[in-house]
């Protein structure tokens, strides 16, 4: 989750930015092994095996995501660094991937629904493979990519406002608010903490759709 037009950022950060930014990882990742806990239970508790795979796939999205983003923003400059930078911007979209899986997952087969999941993956997969063989390449168009994935939803409002609960879809749509308005911290390179601020928005969106996963699932 670093910024998509360098390989870095462009001004170094103090300690102080480091030790905030490491923090917040470690809040998103403390708080995803609480809450899968949680849900997985749920899961076991149901017997529903289709939940048991969705959730998985979305589990294996968000760990991804918070474990190479630590691992990348906290790992001083090196060619493993330049690595990890790749792992970390390909990881953004198995998140989506695997958000979208958990929600429609919840929601009656339809063409929609059908069509929707298969477009999310394909653009997934090709953006998370253009990420890996081809890192810093098209960078502004990931950025708009990832967005567009992330609201792509509206293709398919239908059946998921019919499957899910209000509140579950309110938190979903409250979650990629969140993360939208996060942006303009992640291009906002000259401000104090603002990495920090980026991540910080992406586990408050994070933690909003995980909630509206969780309420369908218990539904």
């Amino acid at each position: 989750m670093s910024t998509p037009e360098s390989a870095g950022p462009d001004r170094p950060y103090s300690q102080g930015e480091l030790i905030a930014d490491a923090a917040v990882h470690a809040a998103a990742i403390l708080a995803g092994v609480i809450g899968f806990s949680v849900l997985f239970e749920r899961i076991v508790e149901r017997g529903d095996l289709g939940d048991g795979l969705a959730m998985a796939v979305y589990a294996a999205g968000f760990f991804l995501l918070f474990g190479f983003s630590c691992a990348y923003n906290m790992a001083p400059p090196s060619p493993a660094k330049a690595i990890l930078r790749r792992f970390d911007h390909a990881s953004i979209y198995l998140m989506i991937g695997g958000t979208y899986t958990a929600l429609l997952s919840q929601a009656r087969a339809s063409l929609a629904v059908v069509a929707l999941a298969g477009f999310v993956w394909i653009a997934v997969l090709a953006g998370a493979t253009l990420k890996l063989l081809l890192p810093g390449r098209l960078d502004r168009f990931n950025v708009r990519l990832y967005l567009a994935l992330g609201w792509s939803a509206v293709f398919a409002i239908k059946p998921l406002a019919a499957a899910l609960p209000v509140g579950s879809l309110g938190l979903i749509l409250a979650g990629g608010l969140v993360y939208s308005a996060g942006v303009a911290f992640h291009l906002w390179e000259n401000l104090k903490f603002q990495n920090a601020i980026w991540h910080a928005f992406v586990m408050v969106a994070a933690a909003c759709q995980f909630v509206g996963v969780l309420q369908a699932i218990g539904r």
